[in-house]
């Protein structure tokens, strides 16, 4: 995403499904398009310019440093990043979103901030596809036939699908446990319950049972109401 300028950038992004915009080398807004401002309960896209992530919503402001934690990694390792977020929202109602951060250049060359891109997700699944073809390409197989209506898919409890949407993204029994308020031994007993459910034998097999089932990569109501940035790709 190099050489754009803001005038086109702003006009494209206003076209663009999903929230956009952009923030300079200090983490401070450039621009956002009116999608991006109404979720965080601006006025106008113009009200955040030249803003931080602390003169957010209280709820958004906690986790201020944190999103410039993300930003200043983008731009120093000129990679993308990719975030779940789940957080209350100033109308009162609790979203989730993954958004993507990329690093915006100048004309030259030199990074000049962050591009920024929000999809809301809600309840949707946002693993299957994306795991299958990196699975049929790895191992030249067809992708298998989704098994969510099959009887024999398993039956998870609220916390089972927790443990496993989150190990789904790759996130370490000592992570999951923090996230979820719980300890590192209570984490390994859900996996050994889901193991057992899924007929996995370790925790990698786990992942492919889990897809072949399809259970475990949609976002469990429960996470939905859980304030949270957590990054799933880097």
């Amino acid at each position: 995403m190099k050489n754009l300028s803001l005038p086109p950038l702003a006009s494209v992004f206003e076209q663009m499904p999903g929230c956009w915009g952009c923030k300079d080398t200090h983490s401070c807004f450039v621009y956002v398009n009116s999608e991006f401002s109404m979720l965080v309960g601006a006025s106008s896209p113009d009200a955040l310019i030249g803003k931080k992530g602390t003169e957010l919503s209280t709820s958004l402001s906690a986790f201020a440093d944190a999103f410039q934690q993300q930003d200043t990694q983008v731009m120093e390792t000129k990679r993308s990043m990719r975030i779940l977020n789940v957080h209350p929202y100033p109308d009162g109602h609790w979203r989730a979103h993954v958004f993507t951060k990329v690093p915006w250049y100048d004309d030259e060359g030199n990074v000049r901030g962050v591009l920024l891109h929000g999809q809301a997700i809600n309840n949707n699944a946002i693993l299957e596809v994306g795991q299958w073809l990196c699975k049929a390409i790895e191992h030249e197989t067809a992708i298998p036939p989704h098994k969510k209506d099959h009887p024999d898919s398993p039956s998870l409890t609220p916390r089972e699908s927790e443990v496993l949407f989150l190990h789904l993204y790759g996130k370490k029994p000592q992570l999951i446990a923090q996230i979820l308020g719980l300890s590192v031994k209570t984490i390994e007993n859900h996996f050994a319950n889901l193991r057992v459910k899924l007929g996995a034998s370790s925790k990698t097999e786990l992942a492919d049972k889990a897809l072949e089932y399809g259970v475990g990569s949609r976002i469990p109501d429960s996470l939905l109401k859980q304030q949270m940035a957590l990054v799933i790709s880097e």
